[in-house]
């Protein structure tokens, strides 16, 4: 063990391991490797359990990920010149700026898939629907259906949506809906076993690719989503181009139409 691990004992670090959980070690492991996590913060239960309360472990130091690029104006071929490993340690500044949280993705979590594949979407568990759809400090119009926050009107037992721990997905990079999933359900998708990207992980997706260019996904179309409400409809995320805002909406589960469409998924 790097840094100043060897400042505790192996009974303390068995326990400190036990606290945090299996979910959450790989939030920070890559920390602990690389000796930049500070053992001596954490010396108290209180201490930990506070920082597990707030989804993040501080780092001592907070390597900048620097590819000589303008971040907010990144243009789409800039973009397309980034590896899937290049954008997925762009989520590190993303989320530390956006929600100002500290995470870490090692590169174990990235999903084998064929190289079409190369937007990764960096999920943590502890952001909700609702976090996620409020878009923390990025200056993001936005609208849904409901008045009542995202995670207290949907099915949260359902695939990926049920998942309390940071996971990645790869989708293909569009920005537009999957032109091959238009004209396919909700209730087609979930018949044919099409893994479709969940309503969190296109929220994330759209407000990452924002914070990176400045452009909105779904300006055209509409991604219909594999999360369900609790009474059954599916939700939605597109950018109205007319208001100006990010929409989340929802459609009955047999609805498709040439607009509406899902995105496919690697898990």
């Amino acid at each position: 063990m790097s840094g100043n691990a060897n400042l505790i004992g192996p009974g303390k670090w068995a326990n400190f391991h036990g606290k945090v959980s299996q979910n959450l070690w790989p939030a920070f492991k890559a920390t602990v490797e690389r000796g930049e996590f500070d053992f001596q913060k954490y010396n108290s239960n209180l201490t930990v359990v506070k920082a597990l309360q707030s989804g993040f472990l501080p780092q001592v130091t907070d390597r900048p990920v620097d590819f000589g690029l303008n971040i907010g104006k990144i243009t789409k071929e800039e973009l397309a010149a980034l590896s899937i490993w290049d954008l997925k340690n762009l989520y590190r500044p993303f989320y530390r700026n956006a929600f100002g949280l500290y995470l870490e993705f090692p590169d174990e979590l990235v999903p084998e898939a064929p190289d079409e594949f190369g937007w990764p979407v960096c999920v943590p568990g502890i952001i909700s629907n609702e976090t996620a759809f409020q878009s923390g400090k990025l200056d993001l119009p936005r609208w849904k259906w409901t008045n009542e926050p995202l995670d207290a009107v949907m099915k949260l037992d359902r695939g990926r949506d049920a998942w309390t721990h940071s996971y990645i997905v790869r989708v293909r990079p569009n920005w537009e809906a999957d032109e091959d999933l238009k004209i396919i359900s909700g209730d087609d998708s979930e018949k044919k076993n099409i893994n479709v990207m969940m309503l969190r992980e296109r929220l994330i997706l759209g407000e990452f690719l924002f914070w990176l260019t400045g452009e909105h996904l779904d300006r055209k179309t509409v991604t219909l989503t594999g999360s369900r409400c609790s009474v059954g409809c599916v939700p939605s995320v597109s950018f109205d181009s007319d208001a100006g805002k990010v929409s989340v909406a929802r459609w009955f589960p047999d609805h498709s139409s040439y607009h509406l469409r899902s995105r496919q998924a690697v898990s």
